[in-house]
Formats: C-alpha cells, structure tokens, sequence
C-alpha cells in the first residue's frame, strides 16, 4: 500500500514541476520585463487555463498523498534489526 502510494506521490511531483515548468507567464510580454505586466499580476484576468487546472489538481493530489505517507509512517514502527547492526563488530575477548 505505502509503495503505490509513493510511487503515486514522485509521479505526482514530476509532472507537477514539468506542468510549473510548462506554464507561462501572464506578463510573458515584452513590456513584462519593463514593469507594464504588474497589471495582469495583481488583477483578475479571466478563466483559468487547462494547464493551470492540471497543476491544481497535481499540487491536491501532491499534498494529499504527503499526508497519507505521513499518517501511513506512523502507523509502523521502525524496523531494527540489532544482529544486522552489531554483525559487523568485533569484539576482543582476551585483552
């Protein structure tokens, strides 16, 4: 269950930095770079793309599967496996 979880969770965050990625800007114009496109930043500028719904729903998709891995590595404890650990030192008996 954790593993499709997080293999759900590093496809989500890929595609969502290649959708960021993909997105451009609103100011994207020439007049951008030279502060005329400050309008279209703070203002509303009308209905969203089909780009910018797909990264919404990946960020959702992204933060719902952060805390389900969260919740999910609580409920199992740590495995320690002492004799794997203590396997590698030796000890001298006879000092």
């Amino acid at each position: 269950m954790i593993g499709a979880l997080l293999v759900v969770h590093v496809a989500a965050c890929s595609l969502l930095v290649v959708a960021v990625l993909l997105q451009v800007g609103r100011g994207a114009s020439t007049g951008a770079s030279f502060g005329a496109g400050s309008g279209a930043f703070f203002g509303p500028t009308g209905a969203t793309s089909f780009l910018g719904k797909v990264i919404v729903g990946l960020a959702v998709i992204f933060m719902v599967t952060t805390i389900a891995l969260y919740f999910g590595s609580l409920r199992r404890p740590p495995q320690l496996n002492q004799t794997s650990r203590l396997s590698g030192i030796e000890t001298d008996a006879t000092v």
